[in-house]
């Protein structure tokens, strides 16, 4: 017993932490059960990490920035106990908790400069990963991780990688994207790394170019909206410009079947179904306005509420995840969120302009750029509800704020 706890003294308990997280984050793009696994061992690694550690929390909370988080997660919580779903609200503490406990658990653990440079790798391996398999998949069919086949649209081929699906493979390169794109701008800066810039430069392109492949077109536009706030906060006016032109360039050259999806009624047919999508879960809003139907419980409560009885779409999540949390855990649950998120980009905008004219600058810029994609993409899709987006996304926010407060480097 002596010599068990003799070694379990010397694990270094926060490296294995970091190590799970890492691959939790490879993992998030290709295996749920991968990223389960990875999850456990990480959530194991960081509390015996932090059992070890007096004082236990190493810093003092700044209470009015979590507040609204705990807030949330409180309101998460009621809706389960008010639920006539409690079975399926009873998942969704779960799934909610998961992606949450990673944003501690990266905020607390990537403080240090390595932990970080680690991080910085594996997100590179990650997207390359990504990159080769969907070229393969692009090539013969079938992506080589998972078996999945590209799927046919009237505008083409369409990738979903080893997703399996392009809104998850969409959220997840929309995340990504910005971060290269800054990191061109960064290296270029520099005379000594302006050869690496060519490779950001690459890297960008290819990730823009399977975004693409998607044939998905509200990730586009939430990227393209994200940009236009990062141009307009650093007052980057040529830049809009000439973002402009490229994207009038690239809606010239795109298949109008990308452009306009027409149904069987010659209308616009995700415009018209999401219209129908919103008005149930407002519908569900209005009936259960406080605390909701149940978190997690969306698919199978909104047809008792639904007023207009539409035959479209029936049986769908609401498309717009901001709606459907709304109508799960209600009004003042999902105001205690979008309060959090836009305190989180206040202080990434201080953050960020406290290091102006530095390298680590723009990376926070192309960090946080990537993140409000995401948010965005969640008016009109279902990332907010997906739980590998969900990780991907909270991943990096942890991972961001550990940056705005680095702890030192190990030796």
């Amino acid at each position: 017993m002596i010599r068990i706890l003799a070694m379990i003294q010397k694990i270094d308990f926060k490296k294995w932490t970091v190590v799970s997280l890492l691959v939790l984050w490879a993992s998030a793009t290709f295996s749920i059960a991968l990223m389960e696994i990875a999850f456990m061992a990480a959530l194991i690694f960081w509390a015996a990490y932090r059992v070890g550690t007096r004082p236990l929390i190493s810093q003092k909370i700044d209470w009015t920035f979590w507040c609204p988080l705990a807030f949330f997660f409180a309101a998460v919580l009621l809706s389960v106990f008010f639920s006539e779903y409690p079975k399926q609200a009873f998942r969704g503490i779960l799934k909610i908790s998961k992606p949450l406990l990673v944003l501690l658990m990266c905020a607390d653990v990537f403080r240090a400069g390595d932990a970080r440079r680690r991080f910085d790798r594996a997100f590179l391996f990650t997207f390359l990963l990504v990159a080769v398999d969907c070229s393969v998949q692009y090539a013969f069919g079938k992506d080589i991780l998972r078996g999945f086949p590209a799927q046919h649209s009237s505008a083409g081929l369409r990738l979903v990688g080893s997703f399996g699906d392009f809104g998850k493979m969409s959220a997840f390169l929309i995340l990504v994207i910005p971060v290269f794109g800054m990191r061109v701008l960064s290296e270029f800066q520099d005379p000594a790394n302006r050869k690496d810039s060519l490779f950001a430069l690459a890297l960008a392109l290819a990730a823009f170019t399977l975004l693409y492949l998607t044939r998905c077109r509200g990730p586009v536009v939430a990227l393209v909206a994200s940009l236009g706030c990062l141009f307009v906060y650093k007052r980057w006016f040529k830049a809009i410009g000439i973002g402009l032109v490229l994207f009038l360039a690239l809606l010239a050259v795109t298949p109008r079947g990308m452009i306009i999806h027409l149904d069987a009624e010659s209308k616009e047919q995700s415009i018209v179904e999401r219209v129908e999508l919103w008005k149930r879960a407002l519908d569900v809003i209005k009936a259960k306005p406080w605390l909701g139907t149940g978190i997690n419980t969306y698919n199978v409560a909104h047809a008792k509420y639904d007023t207009n009885q539409s035959w479209r779409v029936r049986g769908y999540y609401a498309h717009n995840g901001y709606l459907q949390l709304a109508a799960e855990i209600g009004i003042p649950g999902i105001s205690s969120f979008l309060f959090f998120l836009i305190l989180f980009f206040i202080r990434g905008a201080r953050c960020a302009n406290s290091v102006r004219g530095s390298p680590e600058e723009l990376t926070q810029l192309g960090m946080l750029t990537g993140l409000l994609a995401f948010l965005l993409y969640g008016l009109f899709d279902t990332n907010l509800q997906s739980p590998q987006s969900l990780i991907s996304f909270w991943f990096m926010a942890g991972v961001l704020l550990a940056s705005q407060r680095p702890g030192p480097d190990r030796s």
